[in-house]
């Protein structure tokens, strides 16, 4: 069974294809007016204008595109393709791709560290961390973690890296300057998203199946809530002390307070909304059923645009970028 099929058993969707998840930081208004989106099932990246709201680019990349994360710093952008075993790399200069590096047997979530200096890779299949220096774009490291490594997150100072063990129920904490992991936390049914706020304070691990998501108090990583939102949560990105999460099978985003500890809202959606990000005052929302990315007001909910891009966007992980 491939990794896009793999992903997909629980919870049962109509089409056999890897479930993705968005972990994205807040971004300053007009500091990140393009989106990077890997589609699926035409195996290339859309590149979102989110002023004009038009495709400026399609850059083709490896089979099935799934996980992004912009290195600004690095130039660069890191797309993992789950069928084709790679992490293909895009010049943010240029719009194009200039490498295709292996990637294990089932590369799935991906994210970057602050400073642009590496690129960590989760291996579905391998049950690894995969490390890559993006001065060469060279592997530098595996570290063993759980069953089904998904989502992929880094705090804010690049200490410490998290990772979803979706089939283990709990999340691996990684110490970037060992390369091993350190603790494991406990969670609800099948973590695959994560997300750290901008701050470094609350680590948050999206549960597919029992469709609710754990906070933790960083950096001691003590359980702080768990919060039901709707049906197979997969994406998170966050504004001040707001969290926003994509609920795939119920077609809306929850809006969180984390201070709160509560949940203040459902906001209707495009289908299967999956990548998530703030930028200035509108949420950028991904629809894999849809081929579109949707633009919402960030103040209430309200649907500004719907932008076509290729077949089966996901938009996992970090995917906006200033050029």
């Amino acid at each position: 069974m491939s990794a896009v099929a793999a992903a997909r058993r629980r919870p049962p969707a109509p089409k056999a294809a890897l479930a993705v998840v968005l972990a994205s930081a807040a971004c300053a208004a007009g500091g990140a007016p393009f989106a990077y989106v890997p589609c699926q099932a035409s195996h290339e990246v859309s590149v979102v204008d989110l002023e004009t709201r038009r495709v400026a680019a399609t850059i083709p990349v490896g089979r099935s595109p799934a996980g992004i994360a912009v290195a600004e710093s690095a130039g660069k952008a890191y797309v993992t393709n789950a069928d084709g075993r790679s992490v293909s790399v895009i010049d943010l200069a240029t719009r194009k791709r200039t490498a295709d590096l292996p990637a294990g047997s089932g590369p799935v979530g991906i994210a970057a560290s602050p400073d642009g200096r590496r690129v960590y890779v989760a291996d579905w299949y391998g049950n690894a961390l995969l490390v890559f220096d993006t001065r060469d774009d060279r592997q530098v490291a595996t570290v063993p973690v759980g069953h089904a490594p998904a989502g992929v997150a880094v705090s804010p100072d690049g200490a410490r890296v998290f990772v979803a063990e979706r089939d283990d129920d709990s999340v691996a904490v990684v110490d970037a300057d060992k390369l091993a992991v350190v603790d494991h936390l406990a969670t609800g049914e099948h973590p695959f998203a994560l997300g750290v706020s901008p701050d470094g304070r609350a680590l948050l691990a999206l549960n597919v199946v029992s469709n609710d998501v754990d906070v933790f108090e960083l950096p001691a990583g003590r359980a702080r809530a768990r919060i039901a939102v709707g049906l197979a949560p997969y994406g998170v990105a966050f504004d001040g002390t707001r969290a926003y999460v994509t609920n795939q099978h119920a077609a809306s985003v929850s809006v969180i307070d984390l201070a709160a500890g509560k949940r203040l809202a459902d906001w209707p959606t495009a289908d299967y909304p999956e990548g998530i990000a703030v930028a200035g005052d509108r949420l950028v929302v991904v629809s894999w059923m849809e081929d579109c990315v949707q633009l919402l007001a960030l103040a209430d909910g309200r649907r500004q645009a719907c932008v076509d891009v290729g077949r089966n966007p996901r938009g996992f992980g970090q995917f906006l970028s200033s050029r």
